[in-house]
């Protein structure tokens, strides 16, 4: 089982790196000239994804690989007394949009996590993003985002198998904070 886990997850890795180079390079770009402008990044998702949003928010704010200033980054996910108002009295599908609709400002960058694509609570901070002006970016499956139209730059791993797209998440996020660094504090 090891062995054929492992070619499984290493054939989705060498289609990430073939299909995803140019779609991720033209989103680390984008963000890190957001950044540099004065902008933020937030990130968010559920389960899993909401536990890679914290972890990347973090690499920003303390550190990748470097010693350097913080970055302004924060995770949506984080606060259970908003999350649980905002589902309670307005529905789970707003816990991100409503944090959008206060946070966010033209330039900033949305990074919603979504495997399957179809997270309603994802899409809605993404149209709520696009009506403030905010830079979009998605990570999701194969599928891709359910309304394409909402991303500026699509990371589709190509898969259907959600652990090994949240493998690929993480991986795609360490190398975009990775990229974050080198562009900001390394040119």
């Amino acid at each position: 089982m090891f062995e054929a886990r492992m070619r499984e997850r290493l054939g989705v890795l060498e289609r990430v790196r073939e299909e995803l180079a140019a779609p991720f390079e033209a989103a680390a770009s984008r963000v890190a000239a957001s950044l540099r402008d004065g902008g933020k990044i937030y990130f968010f998702g559920n389960g899993g994804s909401a536990a890679d949003a914290q972890h990347l928010a973090t690499e920003l704010i303390d550190r990748l690989t470097m010693k350097r200033d913080a970055i302004p980054a924060l995770a949506l996910t984080t606060n259970a007394s908003l999350i649980t108002a905002v589902a309670n009295d307005h529905g789970f599908e707003l816990v991100f949009a409503r944090q959008v609709e206060a946070y966010a400002r033209p330039g900033d960058v949305l990074a919603g996590i979504t495997t399957s694509g179809r997270s309603e609570n994802v899409l809605r901070a993404f149209r709520t993003g696009r009506r403030i002006g905010t830079v979009n970016v998605a990570f999701t499956g194969a599928r891709g985002l359910a309304e394409a139209g909402l991303a500026d730059h699509l990371l589709a791993v190509p898969s259907e198998d959600t652990q090994l797209i949240q493998e690929m998440h993480i991986a795609l996020g360490h190398l975009l904070c990775h990229a974050i660094e080198e562009r900001l504090f390394r040119s």
